[in-house]
């Protein structure tokens, strides 16, 4: 048995960089919260050039100095990041009033312990193949 290349082309195809609609759901009680974040796969090529972009800072930084070792902190940061890099629009409100769905309000969102579930969420879902995932119909 062999893999055949074009079957699985017929059968399968990705699209990492659809928006993929994800209902956050309460950390407690799992019953949607009525935010949606649109998010696209950690294999897009937004998040990529993020991720790419950060491993060359990281890279650049310990030829200046090798010794260097880095923190949690900066882990953190640099996570974040990447999280933020996968989001594309919401519905959140505060008072009524929308939040704009901007890189400033993303990261300040996601960096908030009080909003934890959310951007562990996004993480999850961002990182799962199978919502970015075309299926061919069999007839």
């Amino acid at each position: 048995m062999s893999f055949d290349l074009a079957k699985f082309e017929k059968e399968l195809s990705f699209d990492f960089e659809q928006a993929f609609p994800l209902e956050i759901r309460h950390p407690i009680t799992g019953d949607k919260t009525g935010l949606v974040v649109e998010i696209v796969s950690y294999r897009s090529e937004r998040v990529k050039r993020v991720q790419r972009r950060l491993a060359n800072a990281a890279i650049r930084e310990n030829k200046k100095n090798p010794k260097k070792v880095g923190t949690v902190e900066e882990v953190e940061e640099r996570t974040n990041e990447i999280v933020a890099a996968s989001i594309v629009s919401w519905n959140m409100t505060r008072d009524g009033a929308a939040v704009e769905c901007t890189p400033e309000n993303i990261l300040q969102i996601i960096s908030d312990p009080r909003y934890f579930f959310i951007a562990e969420q996004i993480d999850k879902a961002a990182d799962e193949d199978a919502n970015f995932t075309k299926r061919s119909q069999r007839t």
